[in-house]
C-alpha cells in the first residue's frame, strides 16, 4: 500500500468494533437486536473511516505523481487533476451515511437483504470483497454503509429465526464476520490503490 500507516489505523478501528461488537452481542436481548445495532455502529463507523482512507490514499498519489518527470510538466499534471478520482469514488460508493434515508427511516432487514443481493446480482458474487470491486469499474448505486449492512445481515441470517437461542454460535459468527470484512476492507484498499493507478495510466503518452 502507498501508506503502510492506513493499514495499521484500520486494524486498530477493527480492534475497536469487535470489542463493541461483541460487547452488543453479549448485552442485546435478542440476536435479532444485537444485529440491528452492530449493523449501525459498523456500517456507519466503516463507511466514515472509509471516506477519510480514501482521502489520504488520494493525498499519497498525488504526492506520488508529482515526483514523477512527466507530471512536471503542467499540461501532465491538469490531465490528472481532471480525472477528478476522489470525486468518483465518493460518486461511486456513496460514503455519507446522514444522506441516506433509509438510514433516516430505518431499514427493514429485508430490504437490506434485497439491496444487498441486487448489488451482488450486478457483481455477479455476493461476496463482499467482489461487490466493493466490481463498484470500482460500474455504479451499483447502493449506497457503502448499505453494502456493509447487508453483509452483516447475511452473515447472520441463520440466527434470525430463532432470535434468542444459539447465542454463543451467533457471538461466533459475528466475530468471524468481523475478520472477515477487516481482510475485505484491507482488500479493496488494494484494488482502489491499483485503480488509481490504472488511471493514471492512460495519461502516459
Amino acid at each position: 500500500m502507498y501508506n503502510k500507516e492506513l493499514e495499521k489505523q484500520l486494524h486498530q478501528l477493527f480492534e475497536e468494533l469487535s470489542e463493541k461488537a461483541a460487547q452488543i452481542a453479549s448485552e442485546a436481548r435478542t440476536n435479532t437486536e444485537a444485529t440491528d445495532r452492530i449493523m449501525r455502529l459498523v456500517s456507519s463507523s466503516i463507511s466514515a473511516e472509509a471516506e477519510g482512507y480514501m482521502v489520504d490514499m488520494y493525498a499519497c498519489l498525488v504526492e506520488k505523481i508529482k515526483s514523477e518527470e512527466y507530471f512536471k510538466n503542467p499540461e501532465n499534471l491538469n490531465a490528472f487533476y481532471r480525472l477528478n478520482l476522489r470525486e468518483e469514488l465518493n460518486e461511486k460508493y456513496q460514503f455519507n451515511i446522514e444522506n441516506i434515508d433509509a438510514y433516516k427511516n430505518g431499514i427493514e432487514y429485508k430490504e437490506i437483504n434485497q439491496l444487498y443481493v441486487a448489488a451482488g446480482t450486478a457483481a455477479g458474487t455476493l461476496a463482499l470483497g467482489g461487490i466493493l470491486k466490481f463498484a470500482l469499474s460500474s455504479v451499483i448505486g447502493i449506497p457503502f454503509p448499505v453494502i456493509i449492512a447487508g453483509a452483516l445481515v447475511a452473515a447472520c441470517a441463520a440466527y434470525f429465526a430463532i432470535p434468542t437461542k444459539n447465542r454463543k454460535d451467533y457471538k461466533k459468527a459475528v466475530e468471524k464476520f468481523m475478520k472477515d470484512l477487516e481482510n475485505d476492507i484491507l482488500d479493496w484498499f488494494v484494488d482502489v490503490e491499483m485503480y488509481f493507478e490504472q488511471q493514471v495510466r492512460t495519461l502516459y503518452r
